[in-house]
């Protein structure tokens, strides 16, 4: 079985992320399964080592750049595969979509964001075979325009609890983020936009610092609002508690370091960057928006609080950090679910059997 993975962001992070994970654990399942990618030249990804996947880097200038369909076409003829994967947004999707209609090759989308699509994503889902969702929250989008003919699935994404092992390094992580001794950090990792919920995170912190000074939150990530969330915290006075760090490549090696992490975005399709805090034994509080529910349980796996309600959310923080045994007790049971539910190696055999079932 041959498969064609294709995959035109940019950045190593987010779907791109998870590509070279299935990838990687297709390979470790099943060697005899030949798989090739096609990405954007100059990408990331297009540098990396994936072995048993030979990957063609292809000149693409971005959603409107028709001219990829000629060199999609040209390799597809080559290679000749049995099922197509469209695995990005960033026009994959729909250039997929026209590949699989005019070669009649199986192919499979997969739809990482839970935002509302227009209605010509109909006629778009209706040239593929299958359309997969990484969550439930998810699904319930795709399901409003997806053809009832086309086979739909939810296959979670991943982490990998090998890449997330990092042993907490506290001096390092208080000298490189200047963190006095005895402070507790709540961190947040995300781009910095409206439906991210920074804007409620520098809310809250008003609040807790009022009953819990010696708190730090460090917010990771770069985006559109940066200079407006500066103005919010200059604002509220609280520039000594509250910074803004910037875009990280080091979230595996910071995460085991912080006390909370707090996610209180407002649109989530799954939320990797709770997968991974999972992974590293961190306790979380996030909204139940999107797909993020299947990862935090109220109550059991942390802590939900709805989103835009930055009141009830530094009530929420403020628990958190009063009470240490709960911390721990909801870092466990993430830890646990995470493992047991969110592997690479039951993401990779959910899309092996559905290759299998669409290549018949």
């Amino acid at each position: 079985m041959r498969i064609l993975h294709i995959e035109l962001g940019r950045h190593l992070y987010g779907g791109a992320k998870q590509v070279v994970y299935l990838i990687n654990a297709i390979y470790q399942q099943d060697p005899s399964i030949e798989q090739l990618l096609v990405c954007a030249e100059g990408s990331e990804i297009a540098r990396q080592n994936l072995p048993g996947c030979t990957i063609h880097a292809l000149p693409y200038a971005g959603e409107l750049d028709i001219s990829i369909l000629w060199r999609l076409g040209g390799l597809i003829r080559a290679t000749r595969p049995r099922i197509l994967h469209a695995h990005s947004r960033r026009g994959a999707d729909l250039w997929t979509a026209i590949m699989a209609k005019r070669s009649g090759i199986p192919a499979v989308c997969t739809r990482r964001v839970d935002n509302p699509e227009a209605g010509i994503a109909s006629a778009k889902y209706a040239q593929y075979s299958a359309v997969v969702s990484i969550s439930e929250g998810v699904r319930k989008v795709v399901s409003q325009r997806c053809p009832e003919k086309v086979f739909q699935q939810v296959i979670h994404s991943s982490v990998d609890l090998t890449e997330f092992a990092h042993k907490p390094d506290r001096a390092w992580f208080n000298n490189q983020f200047d963190i006095p001794p005895g402070f507790l950090v709540v961190a947040n990792f995300a781009q910095l936009i409206g439906r991210k919920g920074q804007t409620e995170i520098i809310s809250a912190m008003q609040d807790v610092v009022k009953l819990h000074p010696n708190t730090i939150c460090l917010l990771f990530g770069k985006g559109s609002l940066a200079q407006e969330y500066e103005r919010q915290i200059e604002h509220a006075g609280l520039q000594h508690n509250v910074r803004l760090c910037g875009f990280t490549n080091d979230v595996a090696r910071i995460l085991p370091n912080i006390d909370l992490m707090v996610h209180p975005a407002h649109a989530e399709g799954l939320g990797v960057i709770l997968l991974q805090a999972g992974a590293c034994n961190v306790p979380v509080i996030a909204s139940p928006s999107g797909g993020i529910p299947e990862i935090i349980i109220n109550g059991q796996t942390g802590w939900l609080t709805p989103a835009g309600e930055s009141k009830l959310l530094a009530n929420v923080i403020f628990e958190a950090l009063e009470d240490p045994h709960k911390r721990q007790k909801y870092a466990a049971n993430l830890f646990h679910h995470v493992s047991t539910h969110f592997s690479t190696a039951a993401m990779a055999a959910d899309y092996i059997r559905l290759y299998s079932q669409l290549s018949r």
